[in-house]
């Protein structure tokens, strides 16, 4: 009879051990929610997609971003052209092409 009442009483410290661990990661886990809603807060910016052909497909591909990423695309690939003169860069600059 005490050894059935040993481990019954084991068995009830292990199952309040976890239960004060799992108060602990509840109160851990409330601030959390917070950056959530800062999130669902912010408008999404628009997206402008485009599709474009690709060199040496038949297959067009879908290009989606917002309105100052394709502004930085457009500033990045103009600053590339003029770099090169107004040709295209190389598409391979190592030994093994």
């Amino acid at each position: 009879m005490g050894l059935t009442a040993l481990a019954l009483a084991g068995a009830l410290m292990a199952q309040a051990q976890p239960a004060a661990s799992e108060g602990a990661q509840a109160a851990a886990a409330a601030p959390a929610p917070a950056p959530a809603a800062e999130k669902a807060a912010r408008p999404k910016p628009e997206k402008v997609c485009v599709t474009e052909a690709q060199l040496g497909s038949h297959f067009k591909k879908k290009i989606c971003a917002t309105p100052e990423e394709w502004e930085a695309r457009r500033i990045r690939d103009q600053e590339a052209m003029s770099r090169n003169g107004g040709k295209a860069p190389p598409t391979c600059s190592g030994v093994a092409c």
